[in-house]
């Protein structure tokens, strides 16, 4: 028996899309195309106005049996196993619906009509799955929706002859004509042509089905020779925590995958973008920490511009711009060679690209600004949802001052102030604990910040500590590692907030880059420890608190994300015992007399001496490790 898969839907919604990619996944299926490939009186009917020969000069008989009649020639001659664009009741939906323009019918008697006169081209012991892709659920929209994704202006005819379709294709969904409906709507082409696999595949064709998708964040990186796209996707890898990719070799492995010698000359750009994404797919469905992937070099202006809309939003294309002068300043070659090199990359349409690219990046300037406009592209569209805020659990005493001093922080330029620290969540111990203010303004004059800087010290002698920060500065991430934390908190529970503007959303490291910027932090927080533990007069809470800020930062490298002092030093007990750093509670050293209490102060050097210790023999042991594999490769 001969299998057939339709896929069928209104003019615009993605058939011959998604078919040419369900057959590259389909060992053994025809793509048969279209009924016109199927009847030489195609070519005749549509040499002169084809339109005016659809709507006006052919009866509905004759339009019916020259469809049907290609649609039974197709049927014949597609094989076992037949992919169509367009079945047999999506046919009867165009030619009830043109039908209905044509002659003034009702859409359902024309239905009937037409159906009344196909039945006899009806295959008769072959096994069919109609797919029907959907731009919307609701008839109206549906028909709207394809004349949009139209590029070509419509006429009255053909707007009337979409909307009678829509209302044709609704008629039919209810009858059950359709075996699975898919709502494509403004979903990417990956999500559409998952479900079309898994539909087909149910259906009891072998079919590849995609891998699991676990990509959160796609950037294509695109430019002429030397312009820096492989500078930016080493910033993304080291910096942002970005799995750096080539696209030359997701593309071998996808060819020798397939038996394919050269996927340049064996495929044409869209089926490239497909493989391309199918490889990016399968590697982070293999390896789960690479959710970020970035992918370099684009130079095929279509294959770049189908894989943006395979993968929908989270898909940034980045085009890195400078001009031959600096690009040939920054090369190792010759002048006859970039511009040959430019030259093919030109027919390619790379520079095309510029045009759709989501961010184009001016590379004239030094590796610092490079660095920041990365930055700036990475988190423009990882905001927060802006969560519910919740109370922050300030002590009475210092109410009314934070209050106050708040109310001079806030004007039109002013985004965010919030406490952070140990005052944002709880466990302030007056005496003991500073109070931490972070504001994030638009501007940030010395001027200012003058005039508005808090006193020294608050309530109780609390040592008063105000960190500001420049809007552009709080969405590049350009804050100390402890501050990216605590914007990361902030974003997740709103809790510490004292004010914030309507409608800012707050751009944030993930947790991966947020830990891998405090793990970069940590040499100078133990070199910052050692000096304290080395002071005859010692600055008994500075000590303490480095003390913690360095456990914290090798917890979070474990994944372990702690802010209270006494949970963090818990933790880090029973995650590294062989440490031995016994470190008071926060209970022990907040006493009244703590200034003065030379046994606490012994114990807290004792700890830090015992820290630093321990991770001195963690950098021997990394570093021992390094000499072994050295030596190893030597002996090989």
């Amino acid at each position: 028996m001969n299998v057939a898969v339709t896929l069928n839907g209104a003019d615009n919604v993605g058939k011959s899309t998604n078919a040419q990619w369900l057959a590259s996944a389909t060992p053994g299926i025809t793509l048969t195309g279209t009924i016109d490939r199927w009847d030489p009186q195609w070519a005749k009917v549509s040499r002169d106005d084809f339109s005016r020969w659809w709507f006006v000069d052919s009866t509905t008989d004759e339009h019916v049996d020259l469809v049907f009649r290609s649609f039974a020639a197709r049927c014949q001659g597609g094989g076992r196993l037949a992919l169509e664009d367009r079945g047999y009741p999506m046919l009867v939906a165009t030619c009830a619906a043109t039908a209905a323009v044509k002659d003034g019918t009702p859409i359902g008697e024309a239905l009937a009509e037409v159906e009344a006169r196909a039945l006899r081209y009806l295959p008769v012991d072959r096994r069919e799955l109609h797919i029907l892709l959907r731009h919307d659920p609701d008839p109206s929209a549906e028909a709207r929706q394809a004349l949009a994704r139209d590029r070509a202006p419509a006429s009255d005819q053909y707007a009337a002859y979409q909307r009678q379709l829509a209302e044709a294709i609704e008629l039919q969904i209810h009858r059950g004509d359709y075996h699975r409906l898919i709502v494509r709507g403004d979903r990417p082409l990956l999500d559409v042509q998952r479900e079309v696999r898994e539909a087909v595949a149910r259906f009891g064709v072998p079919v590849t089905l995609l891998a699991p998708d676990r990509v959160d964040r796609l950037w294509v990186l695109a430019g002429m020779s030397e312009s820096g796209k492989s500078t930016v996707g080493e910033v993304l890898r080291t910096e942002h925590a970005v799995t750096r990719l080539k696209i030359g070799y997701l593309l071998r492995l996808a060819a020798d995958r397939a038996g394919v010698t050269d996927p340049y000359q064996a495929w044409d750009e869209l089926t490239e973008a497909r493989m391309l994404s199918e490889e990016i797919l399968r590697f982070a469905a293999l390896n789960p920490g690479s959710h970020r992937i970035s992918v370099e070099s684009a130079h095929r202006f279509e294959a770049t511009r189908h894989v943006r809309q395979i993968w929908g939003g989270r898909c940034q294309i980045i085009y890195l711009d400078a001009p031959p002068a600096v690009r040939l300043a920054r090369g190792k070659e010759s002048p006859d060679s970039l511009a040959s090199r430019d030259a093919t990359k030109q027919n390619r349409g790379t520079e095309r690209i510029a045009a759709i690219a989501d961010s184009v990046v001016d590379n004239t300037g030094s590796l610092l600004a490079l660095k920041r406009a990365v930055a700036e592209l990475v988190h423009r569209t990882s905001g927060d949802r802006h969560p519910p805020q919740r109370e922050t659990p300030v002590p009475a005493a210092l109410q009314p001052f934070l209050a106050a001093h708040a109310a001079e922080l806030v004007d039109d330029e002013t985004a965010l102030v919030a406490v952070t620290g140990s005052l944002a969540y709880g466990n302030w111990q007056p005496g003991w604990s500073d109070v931490d203010v972070l504001v994030v303004r638009d501007t940030l004059p010395v001027r200012w910040l003058a005039n508005r800087s808090l006193p020294p010290t608050g309530p109780d002698g609390a040592k008063i500590a105000l960190s500001a920060f420049t809007t552009n500065e709080a969405r590049t991430g350009r804050l100390p590692p402890r501050l990216l934390y605590a914007l990361r908190q902030i974003a997740h529970d709103g809790r510490g907030v004292l004010y914030r503007r309507p409608g800012l959303v707050l751009h944030v490291l993930d947790r991966t880059a947020d830990e891998c910027a405090a793990r970069s932090d940590l040499p100078l927080v133990v070199m910052t420890l050692r000096r304290l533990a080395a002071r005859p007069d010692t600055d008994v809470r500075a000590l303490y608190k480095h003390v913690v800020l360095a456990m914290k930062i090798m917890l979070r490298a474990d994944g372990i994300d702690l802010d209270a002092s006494d949970e963090v030093r818990r933790a880090f007990a029973g995650r590294h015992p062989s440490a031995r750093v016994d470190l008071p509670s926060v209970t022990d050293v907040s006493h009244a007399d703590w200034r003065s209490d030379n046994e606490l102060t012994e114990r807290i050097r004792s700890a830090a001496s015992d820290l630093l210790a321990y991770d001195e023999t963690l950098g021997h042991t990394r570093d021992h490790g390094r000499t072994t594999e050295a030596n190893d490769g030597h002996r090989t």
